[in-house]
């Protein structure tokens, strides 16, 4: 497996959009389909002292999105979900045999997208497109993963799952007695698993920058 990050300048995005009306940090940490040709994103918002009634205001006020979800989650943060008729980029990765594990702003208001692929041809054909769409898009940095760096299906499963059901939340919605009773197995298992699930996303995430 290949994991590459790729720097855009997509034109008309509401990303880059809004990063030009305000000075903003965000990433996006997932995106799913939406519709028939739309997208949706969950994506989180430093705000650097921008009031984020301003930020909903301004995206709700663009003809190419549906819905805006967004809550602040600390006195300076918002994580929330954005969904929109297309995403430029969205559906390139999305139509592709790549994997997008996520996207953020960079100070230039280009945007740097992580992905995983299984072989160079597709991030091959990815770039293409992107290219034909004058997208601009540059290889900022690519390598091969070692089995070591990458989750488990297991892993990735039971990781995936303590996120979605509030085990990282503040405070927890649930905890790892009932975890483990969704999966048939012991807390002391359970813990072991998230535990070596979590180092390799630290490791993974400290290495990308």
């Amino acid at each position: 497996m290949i994991e590459s990050v790729i720097s855009l300048e997509p034109p008309g995005v509401w990303i880059s959009s809004i990063l030009q009306e305000f000075d903003l940090e965000l990433k996006v940490l997932n995106t799913l389909p939406y519709g028939q040709s739309g997208v949706q994103d969950l994506v989180e918002i430093k705000l650097n002292g921008v009031d984020l009634e301003e930020v909903k205001k301004y995206l709700e006020g663009r003809e190419d999105i549906e819905v805006v979800e967004l809550e602040l989650v600390e006195t300076d943060r918002a994580i929330g979900v954005v969904k929109q008729e297309e995403c430029f980029g969205c559906r390139e990765l999305m139509t592709s045999d790549c994997f997008l594990v996520s996207a953020k702003s960079k100070d230039d208001g280009r945007l740097e997208y992580t992905i995983i692929s299984s072989h160079n041809e597709c991030l091959r054909r990815l770039m293409a497109k992107l290219e034909a769409a004058n997208a601009s898009p540059t290889l900022v940095k690519m390598k091969k993963l070692s089995s070591d760096e990458m989750l488990t299906e297991n892993q990735e499963k039971i990781v995936k799952m303590a996120y979605q059901r509030g085990y990282y939340d503040f405070p927890k919605r649930i905890g790892v007695k009932d975890l483990a009773g969704i999966f048939d197995i012991s807390p002391a298992t359970l813990s072991e698993i998230l535990r070596r699930g979590q180092k390799k996303i630290i490791e993974s995430y400290f290495d990308s920058r």
